[in-house]
């Protein structure tokens, strides 16, 4: 059995790592999700780098050159939640709008970030939705797609989905974009090829500054998991770097929906089946 001086160390460790976690991913971890969530999370890693306690994994993950073991805390972390279609009323959206968007672009390419793409998904309903609407021949469009799960975008670059995740599509679709194979279907190179994937940290702004300066964002899924000072970050970091006149998709809710609205860096579409916001035309942010 543990002495009171061993269980109070622990804590303290579990307090630090939870702080530590919440500055470097954005995580809104509160004291509900204790200590045993906490330990969980990570007993496998802090067994894997042979730390005998969860305060000296602390002290690694805050050492130089710790970047690539927050890497496998990202993963250990991740709610990654994914399917095709899944926002289909935003991807509709986005092919409705492409005209407008394409006239900020003069002739360069429009830009499109997935900044939470996990299994890929995302992005691969994104590109098919735009070659449906032979957008990929009338004009040049780059997809780009990030996750900080490393296991995540590691599946997404294999371009590999089991039945069960394929069978929400239409056998059209299905048939003009994947390939079946013995344990499952796999996306057609020709529609795979045009997105770039990335393993990145939306919380990290060295990480995605020149991604943040697409002319669409999708952010799903995201803000739902961070606290509010993790939004708000982002939310400045997107405002400074997307052009006026830019997409946001993300999520709703009273709480989001206020936190955006105080920056007074984007202006809400009014579009009812999805939460769409609009970069301001503003020449000068106080932030």
């Amino acid at each position: 059995m543990e002495n009171p001086s061993e269980i109070d160390r622990r804590a303290g460790a579990v307090h630090l790592l939870r702080d530590l976690i919440r500055e470097r991913l954005g995580l809104a971890l509160n004291h509900s999700e204790g200590e045993a969530f906490i330990v969980n999370r990570l007993a496998d890693r802090v067994k894997q780098k042979g730390c005998e306690s969860l305060l000296e994994y602390y002290y690694l993950l805050m050492s130089n050159g710790a970047e690539e073991e927050w890497r496998h805390v990202m993963a250990a972390f991740a709610k990654s939640k994914s399917g095709f279609w899944r926002h289909q009323a935003a991807v509709r959206i986005l092919v409705d709008a492409l005209p407008r968007l394409l006239s900020m672009c003069g002739d360069k390419p429009l830009l499109i970030w997935s900044a939470s793409c996990s299994t890929g998904e995302e992005p691969l309903s994104i590109a098919i939705a735009l070659n449906e609407a032979g957008w990929f021949e009338r004009a040049q469009i780059e997809i780009r797609a990030s996750d900080a799960n490393h296991t995540a975008i590691e599946r997404a670059a294999l371009g590999a989905y089991p039945e069960q995740k394929v069978q929400v599509l239409d056998a059209k679709i299905r048939d003009r974009y994947f390939k079946r194979e013995q344990d499952g279907w796999r996306v057609a190179s020709t529609l795979h090829s045009r997105i770039q994937w990335r393993v990145a940290n939306i919380m990290n702004s060295s990480e995605v500054a020149d991604l943040a300066g697409s002319h669409v964002i999708f952010c799903r899924n995201v803000f739902i998991y961070f606290s509010g000072h993790a939004i708000c970050k982002t939310l400045t970091l997107f405002g400074r770097c997307m052009p006026p006149g830019a997409y946001l998709f993300s999520d709703g809710g009273e709480f989001f929906t206020t936190l955006v609205a105080s920056s007074k860096l984007f202006a809400p579409l009014n579009v009812k089946e999805s939460e769409v916001w609009i970069r301001r035309d503003i020449t000068a942010l106080d932030q």
